[in-house]
C-alpha cells in the first residue's frame, strides 16, 4: 500500500470529500483484491488550474506550409472541439530551414541550400484568422539559431501588428542547448553566449513579451539562468520535456514512478519561474521524443498518459503545457526522418493531408478530458492505494467540484469500485468515461463516442448518479478514467 499527497496542504478539516476504491473481481460477496483511500481538502482550495493550460505546439514549417488554415479540413474544429487553449508554432525547423520574407519582397532565387521553408506575413495573417475562430492564443519563434537581424526585426513588428494580443509571446530560437550539435555554433558556445543572442532577439522584439529558452530538457540550467538574468524583459520561462525516448514502453509511460520524476525534472526551472515572478510552461512535451514509439505513443495508453500528465503539471504549478505534434500523415515520416507516432492530430491518408483534414490521435481524447476539469483551483488531497491510480480535484470557477481519476492497469485487470463521500448539498454527479479497447491499441473513446470527420465530438449524455445516505459510488474500469461533476458543491 503506497500513500499520495498532493497539494500544499496535507492536514483535513471538517469540510472534506472522502473516497475509497475498492478492486473487486468475481461476485459482488467476494472479498475486495485490493482498496484505495482517496481524501480531499474542500476547505484549502490551492493553486490554479488556467482555462488555456492545455496546448498544443507544431513545427513552424506548418505555418509556412499552409497548415493551420480555418478556411480549409477541419483543424479548426478539432481546436474549438478541445476547447481554448494555446497553440505555439516553433520547433526544430525553426532555426533549422525556415526563412522570413518580409511583405513586398520575393525570397532569393535561388533560396539558400539551408532553407526548406518560407514563411510571411500572409501566413501570420492566416493563423490571425484561425485564432478568431478558434479562441486560441499564441507564441510563435523567430529564427535566432541563423540569426538575421533585418528579418527578425521585421518578423517580431509584423507578429506584433497582426496578431495583437494573441500573441502571448515571441520565442527566440528553439533548443539553443543543442546549437553546436546542429552546427548553429561553434563548439564551446555556452549559457553566456546565448544569453547576449537571445538579448538581441528580445531587443528586436521589444516590450515584455519574449518568451525562452526553450532549452531541449529540464536539466540544462539555462532556463534557471536566463529567469534570473532576464526577469524584467521577459514575460515567460519556457522548457521541452518528454516523458522517454526511443526505448518508451506502455508499462514505462504509465508508470507511478513517471509521475515522479516527471515533477522532479521541472521543480528547478518552476522554482526559478516563480522566484522571478514570471509565468512557466512546458511549451513542447509528449510521450517520446524522435516522433514518438510506435506501439506506445499511438496508442490508448497516450490518452491515459497525456490526461495525468496535464493534471499532475497543472497541479504542481505549471501555468500550460503544449503537446508537440505534426499535421502529415499518422505514422508515416514527415520531415527529416521523424515520424508521426506522437500527434494529437494527423491525416489519416495523403489525401486527407491536401484536403486538410485531420483525424483525432488517442492523446487528443486525453487532453480533451483534462478540459473537462475547466478552470478553478486545486484541491489538496491523499490517496492510498495498492493499484496503479492518480487522482485530481478542482474547485471550479463555476462553484462545482469536479474528480479526475486515472485508472492506468491493464485493461484485463479487475475494475475499481469508487465511494465518494459528499456534503449534504450534493444531490448526484455527472460521470464522463475515458475508455480503450486495451492500452496498446489506437481505439480510444469518450463515452463511446469518437471524434468525427468534421473534427466534433458528440459524447453520449453524461452518466447520472444519484447520492445514496451521503455517498456516490462509481465503478471505474481498469485502464480507464473518468471525470466526476458534483452537483451543488
Amino acid at each position: 500500500m503506497r500513500t499520495i499527497s498532493t497539494g500544499w496542504r496535507a492536514a483535513v478539516g471538517a469540510a472534506t470529500v472522502v473516497a475509497t476504491l475498492t478492486a473487486t473481481t468475481g461476485a459482488a460477496t467476494a472479498a475486495p483484491a485490493s482498496t484505495a483511500t482517496l481524501t480531499i481538502d474542500t476547505a484549502h482550495p490551492a493553486g490554479r488550474l488556467a482555462s488555456d493550460f492545455v496546448g498544443l505546439s507544431f513545427e513552424m514549417r506548418e505555418l509556412g506550409i499552409g497548415n493551420l488554415d480555418a478556411a480549409k479540413g477541419n483543424a479548426a474544429a478539432l481546436f474549438k472541439t478541445l476547447g481554448r487553449g494555446n497553440v505555439r508554432i516553433s520547433g526544430n525547423t525553426l532555426d533549422r530551414d525556415t526563412l522570413w520574407v518580409p511583405r513586398g519582397q520575393q525570397p532569393p532565387n535561388p533560396l539558400p541550400g539551408w532553407v526548406n521553408d518560407v514563411v510571411t506575413p500572409t501566413d501570420v495573417e492566416r493563423l490571425d484568422r484561425f485564432l478568431s475562430v478558434t479562441g486560441w492564443t499564441t507564441m510563435v519563434g523567430i529564427n535566432l539559431g541563423r540569426w538575421d537581424a533585418a528579418l527578425g526585426e521585421d518578423q517580431a513588428r509584423s507578429m506584433a501588428s497582426i496578431l495583437g494580443r494573441k500573441l502571448v509571446a515571441a520565442q527566440c530560437g528553439n533548443e539553443p542547448d543543442q546549437w553546436v550539435g546542429k552546427g548553429f555554433r561553434p563548439a564551446g558556445y555556452a549559457y553566456a553566449d546565448y544569453r547576449e543572442d537571445w538579448e538581441t532577439c528580445a531587443a528586436a522584439v521589444g516590450g515584455t513579451r519574449v518568451a525562452g529558452p526553450d532549452t531541449a530538457g529540464t536539466s540544462s540550467t539555462w532556463a534557471a539562468s536566463l529567469a534570473a538574468d532576464e526577469k524584467d524583459r521577459m514575460s515567460m520561462l519556457t522548457v521541452h520535456q518528454y516523458s522517454s525516448g526511443p526505448d518508451a514502453t506502455i508499462a514505462k509511460l504509465l508508470s507511478p514512478t513517471t509521475v515522479t520524476d516527471q515533477l522532479r525534472s521541472v521543480s528547478k526551472n518552476l522554482e526559478a519561474a516563480r522566484a522571478n515572478g514570471l509565468a512557466f510552461r512546458v511549451d513542447e512535451a509528449n510521450s517520446a521524443y524522435g516522433g514518438g514509439v510506435d506501439g506506445v505513443s499511438n496508442t490508448y495508453a497516450s490518452a491515459l498518459w497525456g490526461l495525468d500528465y496535464s493534471l499532475s503539471m497543472a497541479q504542481a504549478g505549471v501555468d500550460g503545457i503544449n503537446v508537440h505534434g505534426g499535421l502529415g500523415v499518422c505514422n508515416e515520416p514527415i520531415w527529416n526522418g521523424k515520424f508521426q507516432r506522437y500527434t494529437p492530430i494527423c491525416a489519416a491518408t495523403a489525401a486527407d493531408e491536401q484536403a486538410k483534414v485531420y483525424k483525432a490521435m488517442p492523446i487528443y481524447y486525453g487532453l480533451w478530458m483534462a478540459r473537462q476539469m475547466g478552470s478553478g483551483r486545486f484541491l489538496p488531497l491523499t490517496l492510498s492505494t495498492d493499484r496503479n491510480v492518480t487522482a485530481y480535484a478542482v474547485k471550479g470557477d463555476d462553484g462545482r467540484t469536479r474528480v479526475a481519476v486515472v485508472q492506468k492497469d491493464e485493461t484485463t485487470a479487475a475494475p475499481v469500485h469508487l465511494d465518494i463521500a459528499v456534503d449534504g448539498r450534493a444531490r448526484g454527479a455527472e460521470v464522463l468515461r475515458l475508455t480503450g479497447d486495451s492500452l496498446g491499441t489506437e481505439a480510444t473513446a469518450v463515452q463511446g463516442a469518437t471524434v468525427d470527420r468534421r473534427g466534433h465530438l458528440k459524447p453520449k449524455r453524461a452518466e447520472r448518479l444519484r447520492v445514496r445516505d451521503g455517498k456516490l459510488g462509481v465503478d471505474v474500469a481498469a485502464g480507464s478514467a473518468v471525470v466526476i461533476t458534483l452537483d451543488g458543491c
